[in-house]
């Protein structure tokens, strides 16, 4: 290492910097080389056997007095511990590479992480033998670009050992953030891609159901898009002030014998120019009159779902029954009630 440090010290601009990270990385090795012979020193002392069941194991032991040599937490310590026994015990020719200062110490560790799940002793020395060869040629790459390329090599080396992290998609979730203050509430959702492409349709159908004299802007029309969808419903009701708009008219949905299949697009991009779906119009013949919605943009309500009749409507209107068809039909509640 004293000749990297001989080397780095009459050198200067993008030279020196090139040099002293060499020099930077060799240190590091040996940073980690001498906390992985702390290890072993612990593992050889008379007793280590039974330190194992011990609360503080030997594992511990040397993360505690690493972590307060280098005040760092036993966390990281620990981090850098299993850095150090797995680059020496499974990659040895990276480590070679890594205690001459030519690769550092953050793609030592993506590729320690990236090649962790390799059980076979033949593919793993393939993976290490085939890395320390590619890493010298490699140019500056992204992190995602530097493991997709580690992960492309263990997979012609041993298949089910691929490193596949799935942590966006399990995090997805729906939350709701309430303002009291302004009556309004602000919806941060993360969904699969499909889903998230059908749920867009979805608010583009529902904001195009009413006429084309709606005061309300598309993005209003697709906010309150979004309270017709939790309040079950399938439209919106139009603003327009006609009583007769088309708007407020319920249309049957389109069968699937007759609807045309909806186009695929890709999911990475949308198209920048998108149409939205046709708005119904109102007749022509109605001599329509401007809404006072149209000037005052407060008397919009917040969600204006269009009223919809049906069974359980006429359940809750039908007047209560004077008997109870069930004691009409029971000869001996007929029988309690008449005082026989």
């Amino acid at each position: 290492m004293f000749d990297l440090v001989d080397a780095a010290t009459g050198t200067s601009g993008a030279a020196a910097t090139m040099a002293w990270a060499r020099v930077e990385n060799a240190a590091c090795a040996r940073r980690l080389a001498g906390m992985v012979a702390m290890l072993d020193a612990l593992h050889a002392a008379s007793g280590s056997a039974n330190r194992d069941q011990w609360c503080l194991d030997n594992w511990g032991a040397v993360c505690a007095e690493i972590g307060a040599a280098q005040q760092v937490t036993s966390g990281a310590a620990s981090h850098l511990l299993l850095i150090g026994t797995a680059v020496r015990d499974r990659l040895p020719k990276i480590a070679a590479l890594f205690h001459d200062g030519l690769i550092g110490f953050r793609l030592v560790a993506t590729i320690v992480h990236r090649t962790a799940l390799i059980k076979d002793p033949a593919a793993r020395r393939a993976v290490d033998t085939a890395l320390a060869a590619l890493v010298q040629e490699w140019g500056p790459m992204s992190l995602d670009r530097t493991d997709q390329e580690i992960d492309r090599l263990v997979a012609e080396c041993d298949p089910y050992a691929v490193r596949r992290t799935h942590t966006k998609a399990r995090g997805r979730a729906v939350d709701v953030f309430l303002d009291d203050a302004t009556g309004l509430a602000t919806l941060w959702a993360t969904l699969f891609a499909t889903d998230a492409d059908a749920f867009d349709q979805r608010l583009d159908a529902i904001a195009a159901t009413v006429c084309e004299h709606d005061p309300r802007t598309r993005d209003q029309r697709r906010s309150d898009a979004f309270g017709a969808i939790g309040h079950g419903q399938d439209r919106l009701a139009c603003l327009c002030g006609n009583q007769h708009c088309l708007g407020n008219i319920a249309t049957p949905a389109p069968s699937s014998s007759t609807s045309s299949p909806t186009p695929t697009r890709s999911p990475h991009r949308r198209p920048p120019h998108r149409q939205p779906p046709r708005r119904q119009t109102c007749p022509t013949s109605l001599n329509l009159q401007p809404s006072p919605l149209t000037t005052r943009a407060t008397a919009v309500p917040p969600h204006p779902i269009a009223p919809r009749s049906g069974p359980i409507t006429r359940l809750l209107m039908r007047p209560p029954r004077s008997t109870p068809a069930w004691t009409a039909k029971n000869p001996r509640c007929s029988a309690s009630r008449s005082g026989t």
